[in-house]
Order: structure tokens, then sequence, then C-alpha cells
């Protein structure tokens, strides 16, 4: 009975063993596969290149952007900046493997935009728009090279200068300046165009909210001393209101939390913990020739984080992926799902918002 009980024992904990085993292997099988997903691709990092990654990993999950360069009207046209770029974004939503290597497009960025052609940390906001930058303008390339005879081209370049591509379309919004002479009254109005918002951080805080940076960039100025502007009724330089809003918001909306700053005469990173939520209302900061309408309302849709200090740190990515309708965490090669709850971060630095919610993306393949 003693040995009848003892292999007894020992079959039920090699049940359980092979059990515990059985249902680890399931789930390891459940996120590899969840891993490899259309548009949840891990980058490689090739050296100190974590900014470029977020950036990329950003662009990938804005859906109208891929659906427009992957259509394959497109792609027939289009230059070898703009055709790296594109398989690139091709491997990441149709290829089968769980990362991928960005290496031509970090060497076509650097051929292009020689600040980057290093190895040392670099600012994500401003490689995201040189990056855009450098679309929009092979885009317009490509639509005046098949519009216009070869011989024309450089006759007709300053009208293909103003033109638009899917990069204005989706993130050029306009600011509204109302400037008031404060000697005479007197009143003037103009106009900017603007990708990136960048919002100043309330000072000495330990914590805030996105709407305290958006109220402190859309807060009422006074230019005075050197900064006083030349009053056309006047004809004299005078301290002068100046009160901005939005004209026109974009379809796609870029905030960039303007940590990195001076203290005195030293840069510094500031850590304060901005509270952002999923929905963003801009209401409150729209011109009224565009307020009661559906400009006002916003979705989350990625996060560019940075972690570390000003000199030395690391970028990673939240996004939110169209067809799971769940959030990953990328951190170059490693990706994870992550709950809504987690997306939530004090090292948020740039914040991506879409006026529309994305649909499942129309591309051929998929």
């Amino acid at each position: 009975d003693y040995f009848k009980l003892w292999y007894t024992v020992q079959e039920i904990v090699m049940c359980l063993v092979l059990s515990l085993l059985s249902q680890g292997s399931r789930s390891s099988a459940v996120r590899l596969q969840a891993l490899n997903r259309p548009g949840v691709c891990g980058l490689d990092n090739s050296g100190n290149s974590c900014y470029l990654n977020a950036v990329l990993q950003c662009l990938c999950s804005t859906v109208p952007l891929v659906e427009h360069l992957l259509n394959q009207d497109t792609r027939k046209e289009l230059c070898r900046m703009a055709e790296v770029f594109v398989r690139l974004l091709e491997e990441m939503w149709l290829g089968r493997s769980s990362s991928c290597a960005p290496v031509e497009a970090r060497s076509v960025l650097c051929s292009i935009l020689p600040q980057f052609n290093n190895y040392s940390q670099q600012d994500a906001q401003e490689l995201l728009l040189f990056l855009l930058n450098a679309l929009h303008d092979n885009l317009k390339k490509m639509r005046s090279s098949i519009r216009q005879p070869r011989q024309d081209q450089n006759r007709n370049c300053a009208t293909a200068a103003g033109e638009s591509t899917i990069v204005s379309h989706l993130f050029e919004g306009t600011l509204g300046y109302m400037t008031l002479c404060m000697h005479c009254d007197h009143q003037a109005h103009s106009t900017q165009t603007f990708t990136v918002l960048s919002l100043p951080i309330p000072t000495d805080n330990i914590k805030c909210s996105i709407q305290d940076c958006l109220s402190l960039f859309f807060e009422q100025s006074i230019l005075t001393g050197t900064e006083q502007m030349l009053c056309s009724v006047c004809g004299l330089r005078r301290e002068t209101a100046v009160l901005t809003c939005l004209e026109k918001p974009p379809e796609i909306l870029m905030l960039h939390l303007k940590r990195f700053g001076c203290k005195g005469r030293n840069q510094v990173k500031l850590r304060t913990n901005v509270v952002f939520s999923m929905r963003l209302d801009l209401t409150p900061f729209l011109s009224s020739s565009v307020q009661n309408t559906s400009y006002s309302s916003y979705r989350l849709y990625a996060v560019v984080n940075h972690a570390g200090h000003l000199n030395m740190g690391h970028y990673t990515a939240m996004c939110h992926n169209t067809l799971t309708r769940t959030w990953h965490c990328f951190d170059d090669s490693a990706v994870k799902e992550v709950q809504d709850s987690l997306v939530q971060s004090p090292n948020a630095y740039l914040l991506l918002y879409s006026r529309k919610p994305f649909q499942k993306p129309k591309i051929y393949g998929l």
C-alpha cells in the first residue's frame, strides 16, 4: 500500500508538471501568435537608433498614411527615399517576422539628413519633423514629374511648391493670431501652418494635465520691450497683446511636450508627470469659426516615451493597433501587448491623436 501510494503521488506530481509545461508552451505560442500580427512588428536597434524606431512605429500606426503610401498607384513613381520607407511599412504590415531591421531606411535617411548620420542620441521630435518634410517634398516632386513634361519641371517648380500631399493633408493645421495694439486698440489677424504643437510644461509642478499644457500654450501674452510689434496705425512699436487659437485643427494632432530646456546655464530635462487621456477635447482653444464642429474631439493612438537623462536615455513607443483594437509597447525589437491603463506614463514625450477613428486598413495583400 505504501508503494502504491508513493507511485500515485509521483504520477499526480508528474501530471501537474506536464500540465504546467503545456500551459506555458500554449501561452508562449499565444504571445508569439499575438506578435505576428499585421502592423505589430519590432524594429532592431542598429546602434542607438531607438529614437528612429519609436518614430517609425508611430507612423506605421497612422493608418491613413500607410493606406495611401502602400497604394499601388502611389508606389509607381516614388523616389528612392519614399520607396525605401514604403517597403519598410510593407514589411511591418505584411511581413511574417516578429521584428525586422530598418537598416536601409536609416541609411537613406542619413544620406539626406546628415545630422542623423552618427550613433549619438537624437531628438525624436526633430527626426519626426524632418522625416515628414522629406516625405512631403518627395511626394510633391513625384506629382510634379507626372503632371509636367520633363523640360517644364524647373519652370513650374513654384507652382508645385504650394501643392498638398497626404502628409500636409493629415498633419498640417493652422494657428490664428489676433494682435491688439495696447495704445490705439488696433487689431490685426494672421495665420501660420504647423505640423507639431510644442507645448510648454508648467514649471515647479510634479504633476499636471495635458490640458494645463495646452492652456499655457494658448494663453494671452503681452509683447513688451524689444519684442514690441510695429503698429500700422501708430507707426511706432507698441506693447501688443497676442491671442492664439486653432483656426484649422489637423486630422492628426501631434503634441510635443517640451521636456528638454535650460535652467540657468544648465540644460535639464523636466520630469513633470503630464497626465493625458485617451480622448482630447480642443473646444476651449478653437477659433469661433470652427467651434461646435467635429474638429474638437480627438482619440489617442500613439505615444513616444523618453526615459533617462538629457544626453543619455532611451525611446520607446506605445501604439494602438486598429485590427486587434489593442495597445502594444515597442521597445526596439521587443514587443508586448499592454492594457489601456498602462499607456499613461510620466515619460511621455510625443502624443499623437486622430480626429477620426481609424478603420481596418485597405492594404493590398492584407
